[in-house]
């Protein structure tokens, strides 16, 4: 009896395991694999602060859930990698804030929805980096009462400026795919003269502000004299290189001049130093003015580069000289007047001389190249010159003879007359009008006197 209750217990026992361990098996089957992070990303990158991604594998037919700090937040994109395994990626846009947090990721079955064990990853946001201000230093040599202030922040914010520890203002939002821009700032208020403090505070999108960035001590110096331009507006007008104008001013020795022209810069030179202690420069335009109006300018510069402002500003026309053009198309034509006898025509002729011999066509053409040799350039020159005076007399220049002065106080004398014979004109019309005007007066009282008698005689009669 005992061999066969320990044969029964020994079946039972064997029956019990094997469905044990089948069950165990089964659920071994049907459980899924953890997934596979294979990147993650966080604060910085390729992501804004506060942000991150993760990319991993997972197997096929799955999904994969995203949690942050234990509670559900999204699911991942997945994509076909192979027969056993697919892709997944997810990008947190939303900021978080700074300090610790756990990222848990976990995939389930489509099918069956068995969760996979979960995978965790531990991300740490930092506080807003501060800027890294650059510019200006106690290196710096300028004389501007509103320096540019540049420097560095992570993108995707704006930067607070504080000069001198008040709240000066701030820049736009700046970004750079890098992660990190660059921004410049100019401040709205005149600076005094002396030492100043700047720094800055950092600002995202978010609200998030970061800690006070490296501070920054410039000194704004007393600024360069300005040179002063001394041409007139009128010779640059009446210029003979018209559109190529010689501007001249005065600087203080050692100082590079600036020249400016529509507000671009032309070109620049070192002046020449007097023992006055200020220098005069003379400068030619570099570039081709065209016709119109121009203005121009010059700042000086010394041997620290600290810039002075603004010079006075001449403004000028560009004109070209019409009278100067139409003398030079009239010598032309001139000159071929007078080289015209030397052209041969196309069918020379015989010519009988004064001795009636028959002169062949070659005689004629020595006789008209030694004519046309005969003329030298004196007689050229007379001519011009006599062409030319006969231009100024016809465009109304003024005859400095005696018979020119005799004939223009005359005329004058005619114009003084003319207008004295005005004037009596004008004083006996206003005269006549005037008695004119006492006659109707006086026929209208008159009038008004018969249309109402005095009071007495209407009584009286």
């Amino acid at each position: 009896m005992a061999g066969k209750k320990n044969f029964f217990i020994f079946i039972f026992l064997v029956l019990f395991s094997s469905i044990f361990f089948s069950q165990i098996n089964q659920a071994r089957a049907s459980q899924v694999s953890a997934p596979t992070i294979l990147e993650a990303d966080g604060a910085r990158g390729e992501v804004g602060l506060g942000q991150f991604y993760i990319k991993g594998l997972t197997e096929a037919n799955t999904e994969v859930l995203i949690y942050i700090d234990g509670k559900y937040f999204a699911m991942a994109q997945t994509g076909s990698q192979g027969n056993e395994t697919d892709s997944f990626y997810y990008r947190h846009r939303e900021s978080l804030l700074e300090g610790k947090h756990i990222i848990t990721v976990i995939s389930r079955d489509k099918v069956s929805l068995v969760l996979s064990p979960p995978v965790e990853i531990e991300l740490i946001i930092p506080r807003l980096p501060a800027p890294t201000l650059i510019n200006p230093t106690e290196e710096t040599v300028t004389a501007k009462v509103k320096p540019f202030i540049t420097g560095l922040t992570v993108s995707s914010s704006f930067v607070h400026i504080y000069i001198d520890g008040i709240y000066n203002g701030r820049t736009t939002v700046v970004s750079h795919q890098s992660g990190t821009a660059d921004f410049i700032y100019k401040p709205f208020l005149n600076l005094s003269l002396g030492w100043h403090e700047t720094w800055a505070i950092a600002e995202d999108q978010q609200g998030k502000k970061s800690g006070i960035s490296n501070v920054l001590k410039f000194h704004i110096e007393e600024p360069m004299p300005a040179p002063v331009l001394i041409t007139p507006a009128e010779k640059l007008e009446n210029n003979v290189s018209y559109n190529h104008p010689i501007i001249s001013g005065l600087a203080k020795n050692d100082s590079a001049i600036k020249v400016y022209i529509d507000h671009k810069l032309d070109g620049q030179f070192q002046v020449v130093n007097h023992q006055s202690g200020t220098a005069s420069f003379s400068y030619q335009s570099f570039q081709l003015l065209t016709r119109g109006n121009h203005l121009v300018y010059t700042t000086a510069v010394d041997d620290r580069g600290k810039e002075s402002i603004w010079s006075n500003i001449i403004n000028f026309t560009v004109r070209q000289p019409a009278i100067a053009q139409i003398a030079q198309e009239e010598k032309k034509d001139t000159v071929a007047k007078i080289k015209e006898p030397a052209v041969l025509a196309e069918e020379p002729v015989a010519v009988i001389s004064p001795t009636g011999d028959t002169a062949s066509p070659l005689d004629e053409l020595a006789q008209k190249e030694k004519l046309a040799g005969e003329i030298t350039d004196n007689d050229i020159k007379e001519l011009i010159e006599e062409t030319v005076g006969a231009e100024e007399k016809q465009s109304g220049l003024i005859d400095e003879s005696e018979a020119g002065q005799s004939k223009l106080k005359l005329n004058l004398l005619i114009f003084i007359a003319f207008l004295l014979a005005v004037i009596v004109w004008i004083l006996w019309v206003n005269k006549e009008l005037i008695k004119e005007r006492r006659v109707k007066n006086k026929e209208k009282l008159d009038q008004k006197d018969q249309d109402n008698p005095p009071a007495n005689n209407l009584k009286s009669s």
